[in-house]
């Protein structure tokens, strides 16, 4: 029990739950576990959201579609991790990313949407948790909207990654057409062209074969918080 319950501590859901009370949840809740090979999906973008999921070990791939799919973020995550929560309640129930296993024998833990509301009702630490996450979520891309009408092309592109990506991801790559991420940005293609030469000097950005790839994510949000600061 000891070693499943540091396991599962690491989660953020989690996080703050007595060993007697975890042990109550594992007794009385029916957990799902499942392994996975390299290239498995795991849980495939516009199906409908079935419940919580949790990696336990191993990495997945997290692909994400944006803007009408002319954008696609790819994150890497290793254990643990939780997805498919921010799709589980609202009015849109469709899960919009594909998840891929990246390692041999990824295990994933999962929960029926009914069993994760049946955590909520009776732990207050997970519903606590749960709530934190979901305005969080929220929050960050709010902070994206409110970026969009500044006319510092650094801060908006900055920002907007920021807002769009996981802190806890390992690997980070955007990528999208030249005359889309103009259009997103409302930049001409020389503005946006040095705003992406401005953060590969600073070692933020890189370009591969047209995508953007996130080197430092602190020195991102470094880089907004003084843009911000100094209005």
């Amino acid at each position: 029990m000891s070693s499943m319950y540091d396991l599962l501590m690491q989660l953020p859901v989690f996080q703050g739950v007595s060993v007697d009370q975890m042990t109550h949840i594992l007794e009385v809740i029916p957990f799902d576990f499942h392994t996975y090979k390299v290239g498995d999906v795991i849980l495939n973008g516009g199906e409908l959201c079935p419940g919580t999921s949790f990696l336990l070990s191993g990495r997945v791939c997290v692909e994400t579609p944006v803007f009408n799919r002319r954008v696609r973020i790819t994150q890497m995550f290793d254990a643990p991790y939780t997805f498919s929560l921010h799709h589980l309640f609202g009015a849109e129930t469709r899960v919009h990313s594909t998840i891929t296993a990246c390692s041999e024998k990824t295990g994933i833990m999962q929960l029926k949407k009914k069993d994760f509301i049946r955590i909520l009702q009776e732990n207050d630490v997970t519903l606590v948790n749960t709530l934190n996450m979901l305005c969080t979520r929220a929050q960050k891309q709010h902070k994206a909207i409110d970026f969009s009408g500044e006319t510092d092309p650094v801060l908006k592109l900055a920002s907007w990654m920021l807002a769009f990506t996981e802190r806890a991801a390992k690997e980070v790559v955007v990528e999208a057409k030249e005359s889309d991420w103009c259009d997103m940005m409302q930049l001409d293609k020389p503005s946006f062209w040095r705003c992406v030469a401005s953060m590969e000097g600073q070692h933020i950005l890189e370009t591969e074969n047209g995508r953007l790839k996130l080197l430092d994510r602190y020195g991102l949000k470094s880089l907004v918080g003084s843009k911000t600061t100094q209005k």
